[in-house]
């Protein structure tokens, strides 16, 4: 007779599944082992889908943020107009703030970035990465609980960190999509 004291296994699904018990969650220990592990997953991995959703809309303000501060400096930020210069112009005043990037980007062409700006880029780019595939894994368990999990956790963090739409950017050139990365 075979003891009842045997370690739980996990059980690997290529198939759609909802199976709750002996599902391993991209680690051996990442265990579920009933109901209360399962929520337990699904809470964490919401989570860390709307924390995804976060870093995403924290590199676009950060490119932004970057993108303000080399226009700023092409167009001589630390220079004030005096005001006979500014009657005198034929040429209507730049646009401030973030509408200025979006106004004249174009003219400034690509601009080699300071190290610790290329620093912290690439470490965010290698980081949403990393979470991608991640989430990617949990996907693949196939799980329906799981996956689940997966896509309220990127609706509630796209309706948290998604609130403003750039409109030039639709009827322009780069766009992700649905990329992971």
């Amino acid at each position: 007779m075979p003891s009842t004291d045997a370690p739980a296994r996990c059980s690997m699904n290529m198939l759609w599944n909802s199976q709750v018990a002996d599902t391993c969650v991209v680690f051996r220990s990442w265990h579920i082992h009933g109901w209360m592990t399962l929520l337990v997953s699904c809470l964490a991995i919401i989570a860390l889908s709307i924390s995804y959703a976060f870093l995403l809309s924290f590199i676009r303000h950060y490119d932004r943020t970057l993108a303000y501060g080399v226009y700023a400096d092409s167009r001589g930020a630390g220079r004030r107009e005096s005001a006979v210069e500014r009657r005198q112009s034929l040429i209507p005043p730049v646009p401030t703030g973030y509408s200025a990037v979006d106004a004249g980007a174009g003219k400034i062409g690509i601009t080699k970035l300071p190290l610790q700006a290329r620093v912290t880029r690439a470490g965010l780019y290698a980081t949403s990465v990393a979470i991608s595939f991640f989430l990617m894994l949990v996907a693949m368990t196939y799980n329906t609980y799981l996956i689940s999990s997966i896509v309220i956790g990127a609706f509630i963090g796209h309706l948290l960190y998604e609130s403003e739409i750039d409109v030039g950017a639709l009827f322009g050139s780069s766009s992700k999509g649905l990329a992971c990365h």
